[in-house]
């Protein structure tokens, strides 16, 4: 081992290294962690789990909080939105409004909203 400054490297390609931070003592650039955490899924192949999040965030506020307790984010697969439901009524009701459910996720969230809607029903102990 050598006494001599240590070189450090990013571990991922686009990673910000120690040394652009300033070792951690508060120098450098700040990012907002939503963006640290959005570049790091981005970078990582995870855009579909960044989506879902966004979904998850504002979910009740497009289903309405009476639907929001029966009807969950599951997951997002490619532009499709996956929901879970615990009884087979409400999957029937969510066909209903689905196209205003689409329509009020792409309100909130632009371009990343989900264009497809799937409803998978599943008991609610495995919820």
């Amino acid at each position: 081992m050598s006494g001599g400054p240590r070189e450090t490297l990013p571990i991922h390609p686009g990673a910000i290294s120690p040394a652009e931070v300033g070792e951690g003592r508060g120098e450098g650039p700040t990012v907002p962690i939503g963006s640290a955490v959005g570049r790091l899924l981005r970078q990582r192949g995870l855009e579909d789990a960044l989506v879902l999040g966004r979904v998850a965030s504002c979910w009740e506020q497009v289903v309405g909080a009476q639907m929001a307790l029966q009807v969950r984010p599951l997951l997002v697969r490619g532009r499709e939105l996956v929901v879970s439901v615990d009884h087979s009524a409400w999957a029937t009701e969510l066909e209903l409004a689905g196209s205003k459910v689409l329509e009020r996720l792409g309100e909130e969230l632009g371009d990343e909203a989900p264009e497809r809607l799937s409803v998978r029903v599943v008991s609610a102990s495995r919820r």
